[in-house]
């Protein structure tokens, strides 16, 4: 209603001198007021001068022209037209037309500034000419009795807001209370909050404006400076409202960037202070403008009023930069050098942008092209939300990620996309870059439909890619948590393995490698043939070089057609305990082109499947394990068949193990006799993996049976017989002392010496 109102009274006769295109170039800067700025985008302007506005032929101008007259002008036109055709195709990208082009743009920059600035010695006078035009032709007191009327329509808002005020803060309390964990509960209660304020500032602006034309006098310029500086008011609240519910500076509940309390204050106070400062500025240059301060000097104004906004925006990003990097790559967060010093870089191109971006639009305005003040702001307002949402969005996608929430991680990374996309469309259409309106130079139809079928294709191979994955991811848990379950997460002690994982479970990895390959070209051939490429002999360029790499390595071919047939067959999967010749091991990875065989010891095998003979899958269906008891020769073998069979069905009655058997644990009897007794053979079917298990519960039963049954197990003996000469203990025990052994053996020595053969020798003591 105030900007209608706004537009009314500019209507009107208000003006006391200058030209009214001073007043439409101010509103494009009284609209949402800067907060930080992006850091690539370009300068150029698609405009058409105003002056060349300005001297377009109006219908009344082309009536009052005769028919030559009409005629000539319409040659004139069309003549015009084909030469400026003509010569932006041939000349517009010479070198020396580009040069001679920046000398006169040079040149005529330099003339308007020295003209704009030449009017400094008129700054001074400035309120002076303004209050003579607000107060001038007046009766007495009528100003005074605005100035009262203004101020009980402010005070009458505020108390009105203050009764409610109450209330008001109770629902933001109520709001921030809540567990905001999530980034959507945090954007529900961030707008939430600003809804609260957006009341609060609708209820101010009701109240005054009511009071103020309820009491006020019928006087145009009062209700201009009342409409102008209620506007001004208007834009700082509902800036307020908006950097409150993004930075909330008091509720670090709902706070969605990665702000410390500190910062978060420190960055809302300092934006908020350029704002009030810009637009209380700004709209007393307009309001000034009306009044009659016009030209030059206006335009001085004007980019004194910029110039400082400017530089206090520039200075809360530079004294905030902390904190603005520490949004887009916290420190805490292991991530890589390069984003980590982007993040502590970008906060710095922030603040330089915002002194180029002034400069570009004061000097587009020094060129005669009215400049664009409202897509600038528009583009610091996204400089600043952009880093910390697509921030804010990521870490979203990890923490569903590490929840398990693929759903909703795929969403977030979805709408990081669908953000980006959006801001990109949305910041040329506040530039106003119509590519289509290009399509005269030949390349702006191209042009804007190559970067329309880029992005949608981009967006529809993401969102395919992701829902895919999501289901893969999905199926490869279910089937994880369904070996889990089934195994009890205890891989046991195995020498063969166990039971491999299913086939889908198998094959879902390499599906989802091969989905993500073909998606990928397939985007960048539509991408390629979007751009003008022609595709066509990229495809072929593309099979002649596969039959070259065919021919010249044909042992990776083979490699890779012999796991083909290998997965056909269905001869392997993940998990499975397989026996390529002298390598075994668990299948631990499958590739296009070899497998990865995990030993029980440790050891890691790659085995490339053309290099596979002959395998064996110790995994498949069933496994039966042997085992063997020996028993002494006295042993009634009939008596150990039934313990055994005894056994088995307490076996199958064990409810750690009885799902595991297929057959049950039972004797085949005597299947052989060595020396220390009889052999007695036995066996059990079970799944695969599950003998091991079975096995150590077998021995303890059949141990406990036997002690029950008495029945020993056989074990080998050694006897040893020893003939003795003398009956006596005695005399055995002196023929075995060592001194007995030595008498002896000088008895011999002597009687060998005196038969002559040797001489006596004493023998060695032990």
């Amino acid at each position: 209603m105030a900007f209608a109102a706004i537009n009314q009274y500019r209507a009107e006769p208000l003006y006391i001198s200058g030209d009214k295109r001073d007043v439409p170039m101010l509103w494009g800067r009284l609209i949402w007021l800067p907060l930080v700025l992006l850091a690539c985008l370009s300068l150029s302007y698609v405009t058409v001068p105003a002056m060349a506005q300005q001297a377009e032929l109006t219908k009344d101008s082309i009536a009052e022209l005769s028919d030559e007259q009409v005629r000539r002008l319409l040659l004139e036109k069309l003549s015009g037209e084909t030469g400026r055709q003509t010569a932006g195709h041939s000349d517009d990208y010479h070198p020396a037309v580009i040069a001679f082009r920046l000398q006169r743009a040079f040149g005529t920059v330099q003339e308007r500034a020295s003209e704009v600035f030449g009017t400094l010695s008129e700054y001074p006078a400035i309120p002076g000419r303004a209050w003579t035009s607000l107060t001038g032709n007046r009766e007495y007191g009528s100003f005074a009795r605005f100035l009262w009327v203004l101020l009980i329509a402010v005070a009458g808002g505020m108390a009105a807001e203050l009764v409610l005020r109450g209330r008001f803060v109770a629902i933001e309390n109520d709001i921030a209370a809540r567990d905001r964990v999530s980034m959507g509960a945090k954007v529900g209660a961030a707008f939430g909050v600003f809804m609260t304020r957006i009341a609060r500032a609708l209820l101010f602006i009701a109240v005054a404006t009511a009071i103020y034309f309820v009491l006020a006098e019928d006087e145009a310029r009062d209700r201009t400076v009342f409409i102008f500086y209620l506007s001004a008011i208007a834009v700082i609240r509902f800036v307020s409202a908006a950097a409150y519910s993004y930075f909330s500076p008091a509720h670090s509940a709902i706070r969605i960037p990665l702000f410390a309390d500190a910062g978060a204050i420190r960055l809302y106070w300092t934006i908020m202070a350029t704002v009030v400062f810009g637009a209380f500025g700004f709209f007393t240059c307009a309001l000034f403008g009306t009044l009659g301060i016009v030209g030059d000097v206006h335009t001085l104004l004007l980019i004194s009023v910029g110039a400082m906004t400017t530089l206090l925006l520039s200075a809360s990003v530079f004294l905030n930069r902390a904190s603005i990097a520490n949004d887009i790559c916290p420190a805490s967060m292991d991530t890589r050098r390069v984003r980590n010093l982007c993040a502590r870089v970008y906060p710095h191109l922030l603040w330089v942008f915002i002194i180029v971006l002034f400069i570009a639009l004061v000097t587009a305005a020094f060129l005669g092209y009215t400049p664009r003040f409202g897509a600038a702001l528009f583009t610091i307002a996204i400089g600043l939300v952009w880093p910390g949402l697509d921030a804010a969005l990521e870490r979203e996608a990890a923490l569903r990620s590490e929840d398990n929430d693929q759903v909703a991680a795929a969403f977030m990374r979805v709408a990081r996309l669908a953000v980006i996309c959006l801001l990109v469309f949305l910041l040329a259409a506040a530039w106003r870059v119509d590519f289509f309106a290009m399509a005269g130079a030949g390349i702006g139809e191209q042009i804007a439909g190559a970067l329309l079928q880029v992005a949608v294709t981009l967006f529809v191979a993401y969102g395919v890619w992701q829902m895919i994955r999501i289901w893969i991811d999905r199926k490869i848990a279910e089937e994880d948590a369904e070996r889990a379950a089934e195994h009890g997460g205890e891989p046991g002690e195995m020498e063969m393995g166990g039971t491999g994982l299913s086939r889908i479970r198998t094959l879902l990895p390499l599906i989802k490698r091969s989905i993500q390959l073909t998606l990928g070209i397939i985007a960048v051939m539509i991408t390629l043939s979007s751009m003008g490429v022609n595709i066509g002999p990229i495809l072929a360029g593309a099979g002649v070089i596969g039959l070259a790499i065919g021919f010249g390595s044909q042992t990776l071919v083979r490699d890779i057609v012999s796991g083909i047939f290998f997965l056909i067959d269905d001869a392997f999967r993940l998990g499975e305990y397989v026996e390529l010749g002298d390598v075994r091991g668990s299948v631990e990875q499958i590739s296009i082109r070899s497998m990865r065989l995990r030993h029980h010891r440790g050891a890691v095998h790659t085995v490339p499947f053309g290099e596979i003979k002959t395998l064996t899958n110790h995994s498949r269906d069933w496994a039966i394990m042997k085992l063997k008891f020996r028993v002494p020769f006295d042993t009634d073998v009939d008596r150990v068949r039934k313990i055994l069979k005894q056994v088995g069905q307490q076996m199958l009655e064990n409810p750690d193990i009885a799902e595991d058997f297929i057959q049950p644990f039972k004797s085949q009897g005597a299947v052989e006799v060595d020396d220390y007794g009889f052999v007695i053979s036995t066996k059990f079917m079970s799944k695969p993996g599950k003998q091991f298990l079975i096995r150590r519960y077998v021995f303890a039963a059949v141990q406990d049976a036997f002690d029950e049954y008495g029945i020993e197990f056989a074990r080998p003996r050694l006897n040893v017989t020893v003939e003795d000469e003398e009956d006596d203990d005695d005399n055995d025990k002196g023929a075995n002392s060592p001194r007995s052994a030595r008498e002896k053996a000088r008895a011999d020595a002597a009687a060998a010496a005196a038969a002559g053969k040797i001489a006596v020798q004493e023998p060695a003591a032990e």
